[in-house]
């Protein structure tokens, strides 16, 4: 019978619901917890297009020269970020060590921009809570930052999981061969290039729109 069942068309094949059920729970949740923060970007900008759109005044602010900055630097960001797993796996720990420096030292140099970006709004008069467009502009950011800055929290437990585990060889290994780590990771990259993924569509629907 199992022979039988083994010469069947798609019988080494998993459904959809069998892959599922594989994924890590740690993973299904970071999943699940990207797909709802997906939706609350999009409502929150199709709101923000609509009172664009609606708004009768006239207004001569532009989007803050720094958005522009900060794009740049979370880019590089994640272009050191997709080089960790690779260093992981190739038992690289110096490497990979320095490009979650690089990329920690990024992500923080983005938030500064960002918040430097909310004083240069606040220069050109435009406030939460008295501009149309401003107030979902700094809604959007803020919960970009907020994203932002959980994910450079994590980033830092594992550099520094990363920083102990290199200055020791036994450390090292066992650091290496942990599956759990690897999926840390993993997880890490995922989450970071989905930021920047947000983040440019953001800015290019800011810098079209205002």
């Amino acid at each position: 019978m199992k022979s039988e069942n083994q010469n069947k068309i798609g019988a080494g094949q998993m459904s959809s619901f069998e892959k599922i059920e594989k994924v890590p729970p740690l993973k299904m949740l970071l999943y699940v917890s990207m797909a709802g923060m997906g939706m609350l970007f999009l409502m929150l900008t199709v709101m923000f297009l609509y009172k664009s759109g609606v708004e009768t005044t006239t207004s001569d602010f532009n989007l803050p020269k720094l958005f522009s900055v900060s794009t740049v630097l979370i880019l590089v960001s994640g272009f050191f970020m997709q080089q960790v797993p690779t260093f992981y796996a190739q038992d690289d720990l110096v490497s990979m060590k320095k490009r979650l420096v690089w990329s920690l030292l990024l992500g923080v140099a983005f938030a500064f921009a960002q918040i430097v970006a909310w004083y240069e709004m606040a220069e050109a008069r435009v406030f939460f809570d008295g501009h149309p467009s401003g107030t979902f502009l700094y809604l959007l950011s803020a919960l970009h930052l907020l994203h932002i800055a959980g994910g450079l929290a994590f980033a830092s437990y594992l550099f520094l999981k990363v920083n102990r585990a290199s200055s020791d060889p036994i450390r090292s290994l066992v650091f290496n061969r942990d599956p759990y780590r690897l999926m840390q990771v993993q997880m890490l990259r995922t989450y970071w290039h989905f930021l920047d993924a947000l983040w440019i569509v953001l800015y290019f629907i800011f810098l079209f729109t205002l």
